[in-house]
């Protein structure tokens, strides 16, 4: 084989590797799979430690700034259960604060996404906005669902906010019904 075509194989292929390996801002690319990386034990993409709790439900993926997987009792997002005819809504639960595992009542919070109100929970509903305006003193989590970002008040724990691209959503602080 020619030397010039071997430098050129070569480079193609290291330019492959390094854009499927890492992209210039240091993140994920928003749609990316996530996927389990070496973690320090005890940090939140430690999956080795985690709960056991994927199996119960129909989660989904969370991640850090770069496309690692998030441990389950960190946070877990989830639709409301269809059998009740509340698959329109979704919960996220997290930690207290933001980015601590989850594993009593006193050191979980829970936020609600219910457009259609099927929790009929008007409060909840109402909290809910589509378009909403992030606040000043917002600041990212570093946690992403696909191209979607998680923003919160350090200080307020009343809601939270999923932002993608230039849309905001504000999805309050609840406890939805048990679903029998």
């Amino acid at each position: 084989m020619p030397d010039t075509l071997v430098r050129a194989t070569a480079t193609f292929v290291a330019a492959v590797l390094l854009g499927t390996c890492c992209s210039g801002t240091g993140g994920e690319e928003p749609g990316a799979e996530p996927r389990a990386c070496d973690a320090e034990v005890g940090s939140v993409t430690d999956l080795g430690n985690e709960p056991d709790w994927r199996r119960y439900g129909d989660y989904r993926p969370w991640t850090d700034a770069e496309g690692c997987l998030l441990r389950i009792d960190i946070l877990a997002e989830r639709p409301g259960p269809d059998h009740c005819g509340w698959e329109k809504a979704d919960v996220l639960i997290a930690g207290v604060p933001l980015g601590e595992p989850y594993t009593t009542p006193d050191d979980t919070v829970q936020f609600v996404r219910d457009p259609a109100a099927v929790f009929d929970l008007p409060d909840l509903a109402a909290g809910f906005d589509p378009d909403a305006r992030l606040p000043d003193d917002a600041v990212d989590s570093g946690f992403r669902r696909e191209d979607v970002s998680l923003w919160h008040v350090p200080d307020d724990q009343s809601a939270v906010w999923l932002v993608s691209g230039a849309t905001a959503e504000r999805w309050p602080r609840g406890d939805p019904p048990t679903c029998l």
